[in-house]
């Protein structure tokens, strides 16, 4: 049963003022408790929890005092310090991390919210998470203003900070729109420096800019770019992310930093995403991963740079190389196997043009390296992660599902899970995974098929007779377990309905 797409949208106006009245109902019997006047410098919204195309939970309400903050010793020498990863902003840590109202309302309005946001497609899922954030931002700024209008408005800092926390990237732009600019260059200055450092870092001429991007990856100071040793060292993530959207133009420079040992993992991964394969990337990438990896410290971090080599020669469709190599005992089979999975799983994710996704490396394995299958089952397996299906690419999955190489099989049925790939998508998937849960002869496989049958939610309800069959009568427990829980899922999905 698909659910009334019509039905009347959820009361945002409604929720919003609900959301405030419990906030209000649990802070200020604590701030009328609390002893110590101008004592606490924040409250927050904190735990909100999203789940992609599932419920999405209402955080809690926490609070915390300059004199709490001082007998936790925050402020001290806290590396953090000016951040949301700090003690000072850390709710979980906080003397109040729970003000929990247990109020019938809020309950109806978390039952509202999860109902809303699991009714639709996954963009109308995307759409409530937006909207259920923005209206939290609204009850913190509303919040602030109702707190310093009440009798106990003595209690509060002056600068007191009211925000939804999350301490995430996406957590600090909303801790910026929950403070605004002036309040958040002053509460959280780790965050603005950084913010401001971004802005003047990308005013850079290109040149410059890739210099700067490369220190960082190194971790070294560029003083005549303003790069401090310490603002390097810290921004090695951002930096991978800057020279991968500078695509081909950051590959000279990748190459020179692919013979180092301390930056091969980095620049190789990045060679990958970007996925150029011109000669000379190609050529530096098979000279390093045949390099004898040294007997000796260096050997751990050696062996991790080659194998990530492999992974970017595979990236650049170079995996037939790599089982020639592994065939004629020039790369060992942990490496190469290795390399083989990478484009199968998370990292294809990352990269700007991806291949696209192609089984036949893999059914090719047992008759010419079948030692390497066992090696390839070890990174592919389930718990591993795997790599995002596009459009484009369902054909071969759908392929893949009837693979005879058991590992294909269940890594199909893993990415054919994912009903962002549309209803339409659905309409052909469904059929197809239904057929690998009944009849596989794979465990795995049929619990993943499972699995992602549950995923596609009303998409699969008319498997429902599928779903009572397994959970009532498949050999393996974990299956059973799996359709008696879809079983359970599509029954809530139709009561919300």
């Amino acid at each position: 049963m698909i659910p009334d797409r019509a039905k009347a949208a959820m009361d945002w106006q409604a929720f919003e003022q609900t959301v405030l009245d419990d906030a209000l109902a649990v802070v200020l019997p604590a701030l009328q408790a609390h002893p110590l006047r101008g004592d606490v410098y924040a409250v927050a919204l904190a735990g909100l929890y999203r789940e992609q195309d599932g419920p999405i939970h209402l955080p809690s309400v926490a609070m915390n005092s300059l004199a709490a903050l001082a007998r936790a010793g925050g402020d001290g020498e806290d590396s953090e310090q000016g951040t949301l990863y700090s003690l000072r902003w850390n709710p979980a840590d906080w003397c109040w991390p729970e003000l929990a109202s247990g109020s019938a309302p809020l309950a109806a309005a978390q039952a509202a919210l999860c109902a809303e946001a699991q009714r639709g497609d996954v963009a109308h899922w995307q759409a409530t998470a937006q909207r259920c954030i923005d209206t939290l931002v609204t009850v913190c700024h509303r919040l602030r203003a109702a707190l310093q209008a009440s009798p106990q408005a003595d209690r509060l800092a002056p600068d007191v900070a009211v925000l939804l926390h999350e301490d995430s990237d996406e957590g600090i732009a909303i801790a910026r729109r929950c403070l605004g600019d002036q309040a958040f260059a002053l509460l959280l200055p780790g965050h603005a420096a950084d913010m401001a450092e971004a802005v003047r870092v990308q005013a850079l001429p290109p040149a410059a800019r890739l210099r700067y991007h490369l220190a960082c990856l190194e971790g070294a100071p560029e003083p005549a770019l303003g790069l401090t040793r310490e603002r390097a060292q810290r921004s090695g993530e951002e930096a991978q992310r800057a020279l991968r959207a500078m695509g081909p133009a950051a590959v000279p420079a990748l190459l020179a930093l692919l013979a180092r040992p301390s930056t091969q993992c980095e620049a190789a991964r990045l060679l990958g995403e970007i996925g150029q394969t011109s000669p000379d990337v190609v050529t530096a990438l098979r000279t390093q991963v045949l390099l004898p990896v040294p007997r000796n410290r260096q050997r751990h971090p050696a062996q991790a740079g080659r194998n990530w080599c492999a992974s970017a020669l595979a990236h650049l469709g170079d995996s037939a190389w790599l089982v020639q190599q592994a065939q004629a005992g020039t790369l060992g089979d942990d490496c190469v196997a290795q390399g083989l999975s990478s484009p199968y799983g998370p990292f294809r994710d990352h990269a700007l043009a991806p291949l696209p996704l192609d089984y036949r490396v893999l059914e090719s394995l047992p008759a010419q390296r079948p030692s390497l299958v066992p090696r390839v089952e070890q990174w592919l397996r389930p718990g591993r992660g795997t790599c995002t299906l596009r459009p484009g690419e369902v054909d071969e999955a759908l392929r893949g599902l009837r693979s005879p190489l058991t590992i294909v099989r269940q890594h199909a049925a893993m990415v054919l899970g994912d009903r962002v790939l549309g209803q339409h998508i659905g309409a052909r998937t469904v059929p197809a995974l239904a057929q690998a849960a009944a009849q596989d002869g794979d465990d795995t496989v049929r619990y993943l098929a499972v699995l992602a049958l549950g995923y596609w939610r009303h998409e699969a309800h008319g498997q429902r007779a599928l779903a009572q069959a397994l959970a009532a009568g498949d050999a393996s427990d974990q299956v059973r377990t799996a359709a008696q829980r879809w079983l359970q899922e599509m029954d809530a999905a139709m009561a919300r309905a």
